[in-house]
């Protein structure tokens, strides 16, 4: 007689979705099926402009989460505009002369 050992991954309706004799195996699988679910939610907005099926969006929220690596390149391309530190300063300047402004304000009315 043997034993063996297998983790079962499923979704968060309880499906069976694989099978895997290797533990580390299983759990690299279940964080990219997390992440999916955690895509599919981020694509709902979409699904009724499109109309999307919820299988659809999943199917969309699967593929993009098994190629996690493809999705980080094509995000870094993304350049978002930082300020200078100079208009940052003056940003924080003029911020903290309007609170100063509302507090003296706010203590004249009591």
């Amino acid at each position: 007689m043997s034993i063996r050992l297998e983790y079962i991954v499923c979704n968060k309706n309880g499906d069976e979705l694989n099978r895997f004799d290797v533990k580390a195996e299983a759990e690299a699988y279940d964080s990219v099926i997390c992440a999916a679910e955690d895509i599919s939610l981020l694509l709902e907005p979409m699904q009724k402009k499109l109309s999307l099926s919820d299988d659809q969006i999943y199917a969309i929220s699967e593929h993009l989460a098994f190629q996690s690596d493809e999705v980080k390149l094509a995000l870094k391309q993304i350049k978002k505009p930082r300020l200078s530190p100079q208009k940052d300063n003056e940003q924080q300047t003029e911020t903290i002369a309007e609170q100063k402004t509302t507090v003296k304000k706010s203590s004249k009315k009591k």
